[in-house]
């Protein structure tokens, strides 16, 4: 299951703005993985230095990937896209990782 961190600036960004722009993300991750189970955190750190207004972090399974270039792509287009729609001015730094875990859920 892909998991969503976004890091935001929080003196530039309003929450409200920033929970739509989750929803958006995990609905376009899901939707591009094919993975129902998708999961965002966004956080805004104490301490800030030279940040970008914006960082997404995609991390999920490297197996499930079949190409790493062509999903960024995908993801990619359908956010720009997104931005167009809804006129969100900020720009977003999106980071793919692909992740060799084991997770244990529930415990």
């Amino acid at each position: 299951m892909p998991l969503i961190r976004i890091e935001f600036d929080d003196k530039i960004i309003e929450k409200r703005e920033i929970e739509c722009l989750s929803l958006a993300v995990r609905d376009i991750v899901s939707e591009e993985t094919r993975i129902k189970d998708v999961f965002v955190y966004a956080n805004s750190a104490l301490v800030k230095v030279q940040i970008a207004p914006i960082e997404v972090f995609v991390e999920m399974s490297a197996y499930k990937i079949e190409n790493v270039d062509d999903l960024v792509k995908r993801i990619k287009e359908n956010l720009a896209a997104w931005k167009a729609k809804n006129h969100f001015p900020y720009p977003i730094n999106l980071t793919l990782i692909p992740m060799v875990w084991k997770i244990e859920i529930g415990i």
